[in-house]
Formats: C-alpha cells, structure tokens, sequence
C-alpha cells in the first residue's frame, strides 16, 4: 500500500473490502443515527467512491458541515483522475453544508463551501433526500443541478454500506463489485 505525504498531509492508499476497519462510522457522536455509517456513492461519475458523514453537527440548525478533504471522511480513486481530484479539494478547501428542512432528516440541501465561501443557491444546488423505501438512512438520492436549477448535472444514490455498529450491510457486496481493490483516503491532515 501506498503512503503520500503532502505538505503536512498524510494520504494513504487502503483495500476498500477493510472499510470497515478504517473509517469511522459516527457511533458515539452527536450525529444522529440515521446519519451514522459508511455510505458507497453509487453511479458517482467522479473519481470518488465511499464517505462517511460523521462530522460536524449542529442540532439546532439541523446542518451538517462535513469536509471533503477530512481525515478519514473521503475515498479517492488511486487513480490519476482520483490523485487529481484529491488534490483540488484540498487546494479549494471544499466543504459540503448539509442543511436538512425539518427534524424528520429526510431531506437536505446540500452546499458545497470553497476557500471559505459558499457558493449561491441559484449557480449550484445539490440535494439529498431519503428514499421512500428507506428506513434508518440506508438509501438517499442525490441530485445536482446548475443555473437556477434548469441545468441537470448529474446525481447518483448514496447506499450506506456499513451501519454505525460497524457491520456490514448488504449493499457491502453491491459497492466490492462496482469499485477498484484500493482507495486513497487523507489519515491526516494540518493543512
């Protein structure tokens, strides 16, 4: 396995069949269980694979600030393309405000913030909503549009793979059959 350092930044290169091992679930936190987990971005046409939303949390306001760059947050292609995009998020310092309507957490905007600045509602508008078939989180479709939203710009489903437990579920396999033995993830970063 590979280990990058990068000005005050260690990424290391993991097997995605240990992700359970590796990344943190939230149990124990303030996040609320239905938010607990490790969730697979399925039909992401990115560079990027798993997240886990164990972050900060803010009960009153119901929002989630969670970065991408992140110890332990975020999983990478060990790709070129995922190196790429590993590399931009930090230069950018993107961090995603998840902003949930109402206590029921079925239903989220999400914000994406780079270098400190949130970028308008009306330019970029990602969404997260719980599908109706999902129970305790395990299911959301996310959905991105631009422009005033009359630009559809792609989404996928994110199917949470491990529960807060740690165990896995059965998307498990589904996520093993679509993605590359090995990932990135940052283990630690003072940047």
């Amino acid at each position: 396995m590979t280990t990058l350092i990068v000005k005050h930044t260690v990424v290391k290169e993991k097997e995605l069949k240990t992700i359970d091992r590796w990344m943190l679930t939230g149990q124990g936190t303030e996040l609320p269980e239905v938010l607990q987990g490790i969730y697979f971005m399925d039909g992401n046409v990115l560079p990027d694979d798993c997240i886990t939303l164990n972050a900060t949390w803010d009960a009153k306001q119901l929002t989630l600030q969670l970065p991408v760059f992140g110890p332990r947050q975020w999983t990478f292609h060990p790709s070129l393309a995922g190196r790429g995009l590993l590399q931009l998020v930090k230069f950018f310092k993107l961090v995603y405000e998840i902003r949930f309507e109402d206590e029921t957490l079925r239903h989220a905007v999400v914000t994406p913030s780079i270098l400190g600045f949130k970028t308008p509602r009306w330019l970029i508008e990602f969404t997260m909503t719980q599908t109706e078939e999902s129970v305790n989180g395990e299911i959301w479709d996310r959905q991105n549009t631009l422009f005033f939203r009359l630009i559809p710009a792609g989404g996928y489903i994110l199917r949470k793979i491990v529960d807060t437990k740690g165990s896995k579920m059965p998307a498990f396999g589904k996520m093993l059959a679509q993605v590359q033995e090995t990932c990135l993830i940052v283990v630690n970063s003072n940047a």
